[in-house]
């Protein structure tokens, strides 16, 4: 009864350590697609980034970053750039050049896109559309895994940051 116990246990270590290999392996699988998926949409030009927080550094230099209840969005299709993305403080008080109470608002061609890979593995992009007399300049760092921090400058208004991540279908 002893030896039966003792193989029934010795049996079930053995599965549950095959198991958490094949684990390990879908994992590093499902994350080598994603990878792939987040390069396709960068080299494509065609991805969307879904923001889930944002850092307004307009009044003071320490960072707020309150979660986002509802989808902001900022898309990059071929040769233009549509932003939902939300403001408020200093940013929001200049209405024109694309910003008001809904936040900044804009569906611009781009006119400039430059992408480079960091030494940290990270894609940065710069992007820069104009409208309403005032450049926007996005910069985005898109992670492996589709994670992205965007920081938007303009000449009229203070930077402002978000997080986000990259809706992959």
């Amino acid at each position: 009864m002893k030896k039966y116990l003792v193989s029934m246990a010795c049996a079930l270590l053995a599965a549950v350590a095959l198991n958490g290999c094949a684990t390990s392996k879908e994992n590093a699988a499902s994350k080598t697609e994603q990878s792939a998926r987040v390069k396709a949409a960068l080299a494509e030009r065609h991805y969307k980034i879904v923001v889930n927080s944002m850092a307004d550094l307009s009044e003071s230099d320490e960072k707020r970053s309150p979660q986002l209840l509802s989808n902001y969005l900022l898309e990059v299709r071929n040769d233009s750039l549509i932003s939902s993305l939300p403001s408020y403080g200093y940013n929001q008080i200049l209405g024109e050049a694309g910003v008001g109470t809904g936040g900044l608002r804009l569906y611009e061609p781009i006119s400039s896109y430059q992408e480079e890979l960091t030494k940290k593995g990270k894609r940065h992009i710069e992007i820069s559309v104009e409208k309403n007399n005032d450049t926007h300049k996005f910069v985005i760092e898109v992670a492996a895994n589709g994670n992205s921090h965007i920081t938007v400058r303009s000449l009229r208004r203070e930077r402002i940051s978000f997080s986000g991540n990259m809706m992959l279908d």
